[in-house]
């Protein structure tokens, strides 16, 4: 019974679709034979980490091969408990691993929603596979808006027009004839066909190419170069640092475990492992968070993109109205209603357009008489028109009227206006003289104004409202006729929707820099003018496309980040980052969030690690030249890397946190981390020149620097917590509770010296000391970085005035 209820509904799925007597396609024993022998479109779908992938970049990474090595010194010179810092790395790995996989897992699940379908025809009969199950030799099936799954060369199909600019580069439309080549990759544009595969997996043409085409983009996020930057230079440091420091160690304390001890203590605190953990957890998580709420993210690294977009620009169709039309009425010229729905009948029968017009238009329209067609020219976003020449009864064709017409009539623009400023989709059918051709070349004549209704999304007002409390602008980018695109537009709430441009009167060069700052509607527009606006915003913002058919495609991967419909084309769900399941555009309020939660958690995460990575790293060279003993055990550390950084961090990474991005990545992080760090070495050197001056012996000062160091960690810890709840008030009274209860509960364990001695008179006054300080050297910083992004945006200013004037 489930076998029979899949095939009904795989064939209603091909409801109109004419299949040639003299196709067939494979057999189900030549499929299974062929799969047999690997003639299979395996497609490495590589767009996600494998789990064994993730194992091993969590596991063996340089920073754990170095802590195993450093644990292993420490080992070797007779001290087990100042190991416990392994332990804790142990810990997060298994924590960050566990997390990782949850989340890909959630992710792997939905993704399955998102996943494009292949049209083959077997045994005689259409049906829907997984693109990895097409074996070679397989007869396809290709209508307009569809992605070429494998190469083949064309069987059957009338006026196919395929896109291949996502592998050459070039966006001018190919038309395909029989036994032409298709290679995957490319996209139809119009019309329907039946092609054979030639080629399957790996030996498709331009495989990288064709996966670059599939959503693939190579540039590094902000956020991902700074680490990347950091993990290159503590690399080609931390070597040099730790032989430097262990030879000075020496010399200052004639002891091999005292020199490894120091060393170790400083290294491990350089090493900010943590980082890298919570930066892959937080995108995956956040990934998932995304897939609970339909939304599939095909690239980690977009997340980071999609938190600081300030630019929205979306279509008409399916994101400010649901996508639903409805034909409502027809201006009659010198024609029979009857003889209009036998025209519009014949020609809905004949063409196989399967968009919202189209759709519209054959249920009001339904098949009638046996009219047979001579020549067939599809709808295409380019031509913004199709038609049909039938044998004796002549050439018809409907479409956007200033595209039918080399000069729309007075009389018809003063009919078409109202209709226009209700907001309402207008199109005219025409009788053309002669044989259709891809232009029309002689004036047609009005038959009909055919007027069809759009219905605004109910959630519309409230989602474009959101958007601009976030300060997010919006620009639609429709290919419909610009005043009924800006009525819509005005009706859904968008801001400064009365400025609006027809994209059609405009001649090259155009000065897209200066439209998209004047205008906020463009009507009209083609596919290269839609990548040509984008462009322009890139110049001076993060910008979001989102789109539903193959028109977008150039500016879905033009965009900073792409956002598809589900029940969109296949070729924009390729070309897309991100995938709204449900096609609702109102998730785009997830996607924002989840954005900035993933950045804004990951920047205080960063801070924190950075402090101690810092501090380290400069107290490591300060006391290679001053040889003094380190003042640090790798025990001692333990409360400070686990109760200032590691299990805060853990809990601020996941946390909410949807305030707008501002600023850059590394900017926002130096305002604290380097304040932090210049305390912590502060605090250590006083603490230094008193054992100097007042002859404290090591246990004495390195107690000291421990204690003043995690007040530091906590101090940054309450800084980076803003806005405070009461979960993470109650986070930092307990941690702050655990890291004094250290000193007094275990105290022998950690090598620590009592507080509540001599130490008193030191600490009291240095503790006060450190938070003016921090607090003074938090003002300084934010001054700094103002001054710095002030001096960024003059540079960037001049630099974009002398190229205007080049």
């Amino acid at each position: 019974m489930k076998k029979k209820e899949e095939i009904q509904t795989v064939e209603e799925n091909f409801d109109g679709v004419e299949i040639p007597a003299d196709l067939k396609g494979l057999t189900d024993s030549e499929v299974q034979q062929k799969t047999e022998q690997g003639q299979v479109n395996q497609v490495t779908d590589n767009l996600l980490k494998t789990d064994k992938e993730i194992i091993k970049e969590n596991t063996i990474n340089i920073f754990n091969i170095l802590n195993f090595v450093l644990a292993l010194l420490v080992l070797l010179v007779g001290s087990p408990k100042n190991t416990l810092f392994f332990g804790v790395v142990i810990i997060n790995t298994l924590i960050g691993i566990v997390q990782e996989l949850r989340a890909k897992h959630t992710i792997d699940k939905l993704s399955v929603l998102a996943k494009t379908k292949a049209s083959v025809l077997r045994a005689g009969r259409l049906q829907q596979i997984a693109q990895e199950a097409i074996v070679l030799g397989e007869t396809l099936y290709l209508r307009n808006g569809d992605q070429v799954p494998v190469d083949g060369r064309l069987l059957v199909g009338a006026g196919v027009e395929v896109d291949e600019s996502l592998l050459t580069g070039e966006a001018d439309r190919v038309q395909k004839k029989q036994q032409d080549k298709l290679f995957s990759g490319s996209f139809v544009t119009a019309g329907e066909c039946f092609y054979q595969a030639t080629a399957v997996g790996k030996d498709n043409f331009a495989e990288q190419l064709t996966s670059e085409a599939k959503t693939k983009k190579t540039g590094n996020s902000e956020l991902t170069k700074v680490l990347s930057r950091m993990i290159a230079v503590l690399t080609v440091v931390i070597i040099p640092v730790g032989l430097g420091l262990f030879y000075s160690q020496y010399q200052a304390s004639d002891s091999i475990q005292q020199a490894v001890l120091g060393t170790v203590a400083a290294l491990v605190s350089m090493i900010p492992e943590g980082l890298m953990l919570l930066t892959s957890v937080a995108f995956a998580v956040g990934a998932a968070n995304l897939a609970r709420k339909k939304v599939l993210v095909q690239a980690l690294p977009s997340i980071e993109t999609l938190a600081r977009v300030d630019v929205i620009c979306l279509d008409k169709t399916g994101t400010i109205t649901d996508g639903t039309l409805e034909f409502e009425t027809a201006l009659l010229e010198d024609i029979s209603n009857e003889r209009l729905n036998t025209i519009m009948g014949a020609l809905m029968q004949h063409l196989k357009d399967q968009n919202a017009t189209a759709n519209a238009l054959r249920k009001a329209f339904p098949a009638a008489g046996n009219w047979q067609a001579e020549k067939i020219i599809p709808f295409s976003s380019a031509r913004k028109w199709s038609g049909v020449t039938f044998k004796d009864q002549g050439s018809f064709a409907f479409g956007a009227p200033e595209f039918m017409f080399k000069q729309l009539p007075e009389k018809m623009q003063r009919q078409i206006q109202p209709y226009l400023e209700e907001g309402q989709r207008v199109l005219v059918l025409v009788e053309y003289p002669g044989m259709l051709t891809d232009e029309l070349q002689e004036e047609p004549q009005l038959l009909a104004t055919l007027i069809i209704s759009d219905n605004l999304r109910e959630n519309a007002r409230a989602t474009f409202g959101y958007f601009a409390e976030q300060d997010v602008q919006l620009k639609v980018i429709s290919g419909d006729h610009p005043l009924t695109v800006s009525k819509i537009a005005q009706k859904a709430g968008i801001e400064n929707a009365a400025a609006f441009i027809d994209m059609s009167t405009l001649t090259e060069p155009i000065d897209y820099s200066a439209l998209v700052v004047q205008k906020t509607v463009f009507g009209r527009v083609t596919p290269k003018q839609k990548r040509s606006l984008i462009r322009a915003l890139k110049e001076n913002h993060t910008v979001c496309m989102t789109g539903d058919g193959v028109n977008d495609v150039l500016a879905l991967r033009e965009a900073d980040i792409g956002v598809a419909m589900a029940n969109g084309s296949g070729a924009a769900r390729a070309a897309a980052d991100v995938i709204l399941l449900d096609s609702d555009f109102a998730r785009m309020q997830n996607v924002l969030n989840e954005g900035r939660r993933v950045i804004n958690n990951i920047e205080r995460v960063a801070s924190m690690y950075l402090v101690k990575t810092i501090y380290s790293l400069i107290l490591a060279i300060i006391f290679m030249i001053i040889t003094n003993p380190y003042p640090f055990e790798p025990v001692q550390l333990t409360p400070i890397n686990a109760l200032t950084v590691g299990i805060p961090s853990f809990f601020l990474a996941l946390k909410p946190s949807y305030e707008r991005i501002k600023g850059d990545f590394l900017n926002n992080i130096l305002r604290v981390s380097l304040p932090g760090a210049l305390t912590v070495i502060s605090a250590v050197m006083i603490i230094q020149l008193a054992a100097y001056l007042f002859n404290l012996d090591y246990q004495a000062t390195s107690t000291m620097s421990v204690f003043l160091t995690g007040c530091v960690g906590l101090l940054v810890l309450y800084k980076v917590s803003f806005p405070l709840d009461k979960k993470k008030i109650a986070l930092i009274t307990l941690l702050s509770v655990a890291y004094l209860s250290c000193y007094l509960f275990f105290r022998t364990f950690f090598d620590f010296d009592k507080l509540w001695n001599r130490n008193l008179f030191f600490v009291i006054p240095l503790t006060v000391g450190i938070y003016w300080l921090f607090k003074g050297l938090t003002f300084v910083m934010e001054q700094l970085v103002a001054w710095r992004i002030r001096w960024q945006k003059k540079r960037q200013a001049k630099k974009k005035t002398k190229s205007r004037v080049i």
